[in-house]
């Protein structure tokens, strides 16, 4: 059966997308079967995955910038699979629902504007409304119908403490929260401790964890993006570097914090699990995810992740030089201690 990787933060800006993307494609090229589900109706996995051919078709330019193909997402996005399931209707079944394939290795369910409006179902679901309590269940099942023919699926959750970002994290089988070296990141991962404890507490008394149908969800740790303690070789003992690893402590201190209460009912790994899957790093963090510049736009213009770019990408952007090389050395070895943890519990 395959296991649910879900990247979460209700802190927006601190590259849970790309890291998602750079992940997903890293274990496909170990060998593993990846679904990735763009579960945020900004749909920006989606935009960052699929070739523009594919994604507006032949669409003509609009007063509001390019349109999406329709015919694209007919039978291929995240609202028109879940929402039979979430909000079934007597004699409909279920859509034959056609993944993007990226690769043989990696697909996707595009992200759609229209799954936002399945929030308010599922919010009055997990306030035990009668007449919604079905939903944990059968979105439940609708996860593991996906799950027939891949080893690992990858959600992408938008920045909210949303119903749906609940159910979803919930129903997971682990969950990474990517952070950046900054203050609002280190109030995040402190309230996430109260944020989760109470999405426990209110999903703690339906039939599919109460019956342990389905364990609780486990935090592995935290990736913090954009690390840059120095910017030149000889600039590792000044103020600002130094201020910086301050930071990168404190929030490890956070999320040391924070596994240590998850600990309590459950949902977070131990220090001992951590290391035996992150090979001896030292709880909760998983990598430093370095800043990595121009890359960024290099990755959306040729919808690959960074760690797919190679050195005839680097040529034709003129990109192919030391400076570059280096970058993409450093993102790839960060990026591979997530991709070989991973390969360990699935």
């Amino acid at each position: 059966m395959a296991k649910i990787v879900t990247f979460f933060n209700h802190k927006g800006g601190v590259g849970k997308t790309t890291l998602a993307y750079n992940v997903a494609w890293g274990l496909s090229k170990a060998g593993k079967r990846v679904l990735m589900i763009d579960a945020d109706a900004q749909c920006n996995l989606t935009e960052i995955t699929v070739e523009d051919e594919f994604l507006y078709g032949e669409a003509q330019q609009s007063i509001l910038g390019l349109e999406y193909n329709p015919d694209f997402f007919l039978q291929n996005n995240v609202y028109e699979y879940f929402s039979p399931y979430i909000l079934p209707t007597l004699g409909v079944e279920k859509p034959q629902i056609k993944t993007f394939d990226k690769s043989d290795n990696l697909k996707l369910l595009a992200g759609f504007i229209r799954f936002a409006e399945l929030e308010d179902a599922i919010a009055l679901s997990v306030s035990n409304v009668p007449g919604m309590t079905h939903i944990p269940k059968s979105t439940y099942e609708a996860l593991q119908e996906l799950n027939k023919d891949v080893d690992c699926i990858i959600i992408d959750l938008s920045p909210a403490l949303s119903a749906t970002n609940q159910l979803f994290l919930m129903l997971s089988d682990y969950f990474i929260i990517p952070v950046n070296p900054g203050i609002f990141s280190r109030q995040a991962l402190t309230n996430l401790n109260e944020i989760f404890r109470g999405w426990n507490r209110k999903l703690s008394g339906f039939e599919i964890f109460n019956r342990k149908v389905k364990n609780l969800p486990k935090m592995l740790g935290i990736v913090c993006q954009n690390f840059r303690p120095f910017s030149r070789k000889d600039e590792k003992s000044t103020t600002s570097a130094k201020r910086f690893e301050e930071r990168m402590v404190e929030l490890n201190k956070c999320a040391i914090e924070l596994a240590d209460d998850l600990n309590s009912f459950g949902m977070a790994l131990t220090p001992t699990e951590f290391k035996n899957i992150f090979d001896g790093s030292d709880p909760y963090r998983i990598a430093n995810i370095p800043d990595y510049n121009q890359l960024a736009r290099v990755s959306e213009n040729n919808k690959i992740p960074v760690i797919g770019i190679d050195t005839k990408i680097l040529n034709k952007e003129e990109l192919n030089t030391e400076q570059y090389r280096k970058k993409m050395d450093d993102f790839n070895g960060e990026c591979d201690k997530i991709v070989r943890g991973l390969v360990k519990i699935l």
